[in-house]
């Protein structure tokens, strides 16, 4: 009987495959591990940035100015207490009192963190230091600093007029926007709903594609992100960005920092290289693993999504997550109908116009999921989802369309009776939530679904 391992928070879940499945293949990312030295190696990126003065020099040309640093959520793994220790050398060092610093947790839409989580994400590196999170849906809170076609560009107040702007990220792969990080920790990180709105709609196309790796210039979504954070740059003040990779213990192995577009596109390609991953034939059954996007239905959701290409048109996907936060605040309509009778439905309809359905029944949908329900539905309606999430299953909570378990057993012989007992060609993503598929035929080249809309 064919098994398979994947990482499970600080373990590894096993699960026994029937005896009829061949794996095909195990879809890893290939990531140096990150070496001990990365402090170090962080203060000399910061020394010497590749597109921007020292962070030094920044910071002392603005000795009397407002500094904001503009930080990830719990949601993310970086460590960056030890990240902050290292920046903030440099603020000591320039002689800027912790009254002018601020600390902006970048949360888009993402629930507010407790003092208790605050304090573990900063560690004593923040201490004594203001800190916000993102106040989404309180207009007076922000500043419009221009416009993009039709969409018009709010920014939080308080972090749009700091002299000197911090981005402090990760870069990984990301399902709508290509990659994460660079202006994204602004964009939707510290914007009002009416912009995260307008960003959302942006990737989410109508015809499904793959957006995820996805060169920035050919991603709609993040050709906007770029585009917005100029505008912020050209109203007040100017932007330094700290991004890395993280490696499989979610330490940095490679980082960089300075001006945040060509900071972001050099590491986009680093990552694209090691997290894109070229598939064999289309999978029969595919098991993607959340990790390390596993806290919450919203974030693990994102594994599905990032490698739902792997597999052909109707192939069960068997999404494995801890979900330690179960639904993180979503607000989940109430749904009549099982997931078998959902999939028939979206089937029957099309995922556009259930959607549309949906949003005209339960009109607050539209402002904080709506980009949610049109990709769960697309999902849906190319192949039916099996999640295994104990967290989930014992809060009796999940999502219109997913059927839960809280044993992978459970879920394997589900996806038996969807496949049957013929021989089934398995892929199986460990580290699904920062991965991504290439399918054969684009060997050498980007998903060619990243065309912009």
């Amino acid at each position: 009987m064919p098994d398979v391992s994947v990482p499970w928070g600080d373990d590894a879940l096993h699960v026994s495959l029937p005896a009829h499945w061949n794996i095909q293949q195990v879809a890893e990312p290939q990531l140096r591990p990150a070496a001990e030295s990365w402090p170090e190696q962080l203060g000399e990126a910061l020394a010497q940035p590749g597109t921007h003065l020292p962070l030094g020099k920044l910071l002392a040309a603005r000795r009397n100015g407002r500094v904001a640093f503009i930080v990830e959520d719990i949601t993310r793994h970086s460590p960056l207490p030890q990240i902050l220790d290292v920046v903030m050398r440099e603020v000591r060092h320039a002689n800027i009192p912790k009254e002018q610093l601020e600390v902006f947790l970048a949360l888009g839409m993402h629930q507010p963190m407790t003092e208790a989580q605050i304090a573990e994400k900063l560690g004593p590196a923040a201490e004594g230091v203001r800190v916000r999170g993102n106040p989404w849906d309180d207009r007076t809170a922000y500043v419009r600093v221009g416009r993009i076609g039709k969409v018009e560009v709010l920014a939080d107040r308080g972090v749009a007029e700091a002299d000197l702007r911090i981005l402090v990220s990760s870069v990984a792969p990301h399902l709508q926007a290509g990659f994460g990080g660079g202006y994204k920790m602004l964009f939707p990180g510290a914007t009002h709903l009416d912009t995260i709105r307008e960003l959302h709609r942006l990737g989410v196309a109508r015809v499904p594609r793959q957006l995820v790796g996805t060169e920035p210039e050919r991603n709609a979504m993040r050709t906007f992100i770029d585009a917005a954070g100029r505008l912020v740059d050209e109203a007040h003040g100017t932007t330094f960005s700290i991004q890395y990779l993280l490696d499989a213990s979610n330490r940095p192995t490679s980082i960089a920092a300075g001006e945040p577009i060509a900071t972001h596109r050099m590491l986009a390609k680093q990552c694209s290289v090691s997290c894109g991953i070229v598939t064999d034939a289309p999978a029969d059954v595919l098991i993607t693993n959340a990790h390390p996007l596993d806290y919450d239905l919203w974030q693990s959701f994102k594994c599905i999504a990032n490698t739902r290409w792997a597999a052909r048109p109707n192939a069960p996907i068997v999404c494995l997550t801890r979900c330690e936060a179960a639904l993180g605040g979503m607000k989940v309509p109430f749904w009549p109908m099982s997931p078998k009778w959902t999939r028939r439905v979206v089937g029957w309809l099309g995922p556009e116009a259930l959607g549309a359905l949906v949003m005209r029944l339960i009109p607050r949908l539209a402002g904080d999921a709506a980009f949610f329900v049109r990709m769960a539905l697309q999902t849906l309606h190319r192949n039916p989802i099996l999640m295994v999430s104990p967290a989930l299953f014992r809060s009796g909570g999940g999502f219109p369309g997913l059927e839960v378990y809280e044993h992978t057993e459970d879920a394997i012989a589900a996806a038996q009776g969807l496949t049957g007992s013929g021989p089934q060609r398995v892929t199986v993503f460990p580290f699904g939530g920062t991965t991504f598929p290439i399918p054969t035929n684009d060997r050498g080249a980007r998903p060619a679904g990243g065309a912009s809309e």
